[in-house]
């Protein structure tokens, strides 16, 4: 028997990367992985499923990496921008039905367009909707420019990381400075020495990836000491230079064991972060929320973008897409979280334990 499995780790006494690679690998019960991830969330953070109402506001993007539908370089993407009216818009809608956490996502822009517009956004949704929490998911911004956000009302960054190890992300990344693996992890450690709540993940599954680097992607995620994780299994786009690697791929099934493996060893090894359940784990079945869920993450996030953005914003072939309106999603939600004894917490941010917990205040 593993033992990570018989006894969760301390903060000095983690698993080795061994261990973690034979578990990944399948090499022991996934039954009793999962129990022990849902034993270390419930006496870390409880039942509770915290939403973040999610809101992809452009599809524009200056990186052009090769695993990506938005790559700059993909000339079959109707690009397009959200107003800022449509996107206060859509974040009362979610409030109204009690979410209190709001992610904006987009491709990297950082030009002064773009900011203004997230800023104003930033500054009216904080003085017109109380108690929110404003997550931003933008790529990789100077640390000044990051300041700037923060002081707007910003108070959550989620930057994933891809993957740890420098070779394998060279590998899926072009060579140039715009894809600097370096000054990737440099703003990673901005975020979170600046007093971010800081979110990082990684791609499960890519072709060329092992055990060994889902491990050391563990390893990492708990020295760099974040608040949440985001991540899920890769999925190939037909637009997209990668889109010739199928034979090195795993498996459907292999792919979204690995990500359950991952999200599991996540909570045992980090019990009070937050960790999402994404979208990508029910393109690939549709019980991938329930999954998720049931392997210790404790997010989702709803889609609040309209229709006719969300079907422009394909990170990777095949993505779900919702229809049903948000009063719909929610009652959906609560059904399925409530076979798995698990309680969606509307009206609440949903702050992570961790960040309370490392902060000493919980102060934003």
């Amino acid at each position: 028997m593993s033992s990570i499995l018989d006894q969760p780790p301390s903060g000095t006494d983690l698993p080795s990367t061994e261990e973690l690679s034979r578990i990944l690998s399948g090499q022991g019960p996934d039954d009793r992985l999962f129990a022990a991830a849902r034993e270390a969330l419930f006496s870390s953070v409880g039942v509770g499923v915290y939403l973040r109402g999610l809101l992809e506001t452009s599809n524009k993007c200056r990186k052009n990496c090769l695993y990506c539908g938005l790559r700059r370089d993909n000339s079959n993407v109707f690009r397009y921008d959200m107003s800022a009216g449509e996107i206060l818009s859509a974040m009362e809608t979610g409030y109204a039905s009690g979410l209190r956490s709001f992610l904006l996502q987009s491709g990297e822009l950082p030009d002064d367009r773009h900011l203004n517009l997230v800023e104003e956004v930033l500054r009216r949704s904080n003085e017109a909707m109380p108690g929110i929490r404003m997550v931003l998911s933008m790529g990789e911004l100077p640390a000044e420019t990051l300041n700037r956000l923060r002081k707007a009302g910003a108070h959550r960054y989620l930057l994933r990381i891809e993957s740890s190890s420098s070779d394998l992300y060279r590998r899926f990344h072009p060579g140039d400075m715009l894809h600097d693996h370096a000054a990737r992890i440099r703003v990673l450690q901005d975020l979170r020495s600046s007093g971010w709540q800081t979110g990082t993940g990684v791609l499960i599954g890519l072709p060329g990836q092992t055990a060994e680097h889902l491990a050391a992607d563990l390893m990492f995620m708990k020295d760099l000491d974040i608040d949440m994780c985001g991540m899920g299994p890769y999925l190939p786009h037909e637009d997209t230079p990668m889109k010739d690697l199928p034979d090195e791929l795993p498996t459907p099934e292999e792919r979204i064991l690995l990500t359950l493996r991952m999200i599991a060893l996540a909570r045992i090894m980090m019990p009070t972060i937050n960790i999402a359940a994404t979208t990508a784990l029910q393109t690939l079945d549709p019980r991938g929320l329930e999954m998720g869920l049931d392997a210790g993450a404790n997010v989702v996030m709803p889609n609040l973008t309209p229709a006719r953005y969300r079907r422009e914003y394909n990170l990777y072939q095949g993505k779900v897409q919702v229809d049903d309106g948000l009063g719909e999603m929610l009652r959906t939600l609560r059904r399925k979280c409530s076979t798995l004894s698990r309680k969606v917490m509307t009206g609440e941010a949903g702050d992570p334990v961790h960040y309370t917990l490392r902060t000493g205040s919980g102060d934003l």
